[in-house]
C-alpha cells in the first residue's frame, strides 16, 4: 500500500491518486473544498505518464489526513467525513439540500430514496433523489453507497463496478446482516408456474 501521486491540473485543482483495500482511488480539491472522488476501475492502472507531479508532502496537512481517513475507512475503520468541506459544482438549490443531507448519513445507517427527499424538504421527490445521487462526484465524502430503494432494494450505483461494490461498502460498514435485496439474474428471468 501506501502508493500514491499527486497531480496539480488546469483547472485550479490539486488531485491526488492512492491505494487503499478497496483499490486505487483519487481525490479532488478546489482550494480547501473537495470538488471531486472517485474509486478506479481494478482492470485501469493509475496513468500518471503525462501528468506533473507534486509530493503528497505538498498536500496541507487537512488534505493529507483525509487522504488517510479514506485509507483508513476501506480497511474497515468507521471514519465521520460529515463534516469535509465540499465544492459542489453549480448544483440547483434542491440538489444541493439532497447532498447536504445526504452528507449527514451517519457511517453504517441507511436511508430510502424516499426517507432523503424528505430530510432535504422535497418529499415525494425519490426519483429527483436517485438523479441526484447519479450525479454525485464526491461519493464516500457524500455516502451515497446508503441510500437504498423502497422495499429494502439496493437501487442504483453509479461506479466502475456498478451494484456490487455498493453491496462491499455496505457490507464493510454494517454491524449486522443488511437489511436490504439485490437483484440476480435467476430472479429476474424466473417465471412464475402456471
Amino acid at each position: 500500500m501506501n502508493r500514491h501521486s499527486a497531480v496539480i491540473d488546469l483547472e485550479n485543482q490539486l488531485t491526488v491518486r492512492f491505494e487503499t483495500e478497496l483499490g486505487w482511488a483519487e481525490i479532488a480539491w478546489h482550494g480547501n473544498q473537495v470538488s471531486r472522488f472517485a474509486w478506479l476501475p481494478r482492470r485501469m492502472p493509475p496513468d500518471t505518464s503525462a501528468t506533473s507531479h507534486a509530493q503528497i508532502a505538498d498536500l496541507t496537512q487537512t488534505q493529507q489526513e483525509l487522504v488517510q481517513d479514506i485509507i483508513d475507512y476501506a480497511a474497515g475503520t468507521p471514519i465521520d467525513f460529515s463534516q469535509v468541506e465540499v465544492c459542489f459544482d453549480q448544483p440547483t438549490p434542491f440538489r444541493r439540500r439532497i447532498w447536504e443531507a445526504c452528507q449527514q448519513i451517519p457511517y453504517g445507517e441507511l436511508v430510502t430514496y424516499g426517507q432523503l427527499a424528505r430530510l432535504a424538504g422535497r418529499p415525494g421527490a425519490a426519483r429527483a433523489v436517485g438523479s441526484a445521487m447519479s450525479q454525485n462526484q464526491i461519493p464516500i465524502i457524500i455516502p451515497c453507497h446508503r441510500v437504498i430503494a423502497a422495499g429494502n432494494k439496493i437501487g442504483g450505483f453509479t461506479n466502475p463496478e456498478g451494484i456490487g461494490f455498493k453491496e462491499r461498502l455496505l457490507k464493510l460498514e454494517a454491524a449486522a446482516p443488511l437489511p436490504f435485496t439485490t437483484p440476480s439474474k435467476k430472479q429476474k428471468s424466473a417465471r412464475r408456474p402456471k
